[in-house]
């Protein structure tokens, strides 16, 4: 069960990431070949009662079909500030706050010259697959069959959102490989 849970997440993950570029648009898909994935902005869209788990942190993970190990790359996303998102996230739903993230300064190079050394050998953007592994807390008794968890990722100004996860029961994210645990929430 866990393997089959492991596979939907992987299609669930490179079928958001995977979409096509409509260069005309402002507005348009994010390209995982040529755009800037290291400037992503990372949105967690969660209800009261839950938040991110900073101890155990986010992770973000750039991944290139039959790459090496520089193209199979996870990093730990750091917080982001609000003016990052830049009129790019509509209000969050009542009962729901944003948490941001972006890709630590550090980790841009290595992103980038992944996705250098996909360009230099032809590979398309299906072959690249983009993900974030939540770590999330509560604060107190929830109802992990009730709340819903959100993510989403865009470049401001040049993306539109791309949901990473979209309104899927904490008791499914709890499931997923390196997202078990609900932690309590501390501060």
């Amino acid at each position: 069960m866990r393997r089959l849970t492991a596979i939907a997440l992987t299609l669930f993950l490179a079928a958001c990431s995977t979409v096509g570029l409509d260069v005309g648009n402002k507005n348009r898909s994010l390209d995982p070949l040529h755009d800037d994935v290291a400037s992503l902005l990372v949105a967690f869209d969660l209800p009261r009662g839950l938040g991110p788990n900073n101890a155990a942190g986010q992770l973000f993970t750039f991944d290139i079909a039959q790459g090496g190990p520089q193209e199979h790359l996870r990093s730990l996303l750091v917080p982001a500030d609000v003016d990052q998102a830049a009129g790019g996230l509509p209000p969050p739903a009542e009962g729901r706050q944003y948490y941001l993230y972006t890709i630590s300064e550090n980790d841009k190079p290595a992103i980038r010259a992944a996705q250098q050394a996909a360009v230099a050998r032809n590979i398309s953007a299906n072959s690249i697959q983009i993900g974030v592994v939540p770590h999330l807390c509560g604060a107190g008794a929830v109802d992990k069959n009730v709340l819903t968890v959100s993510i989403y990722a865009l470049i401001p100004g040049q993306t539109r959102i791309m949901p990473f996860m979209n309104q899927v029961p904490l008791a499914t994210v709890l499931q997923q490989p390196g997202s078990t645990q609900l932690a309590i929430c501390q501060g």
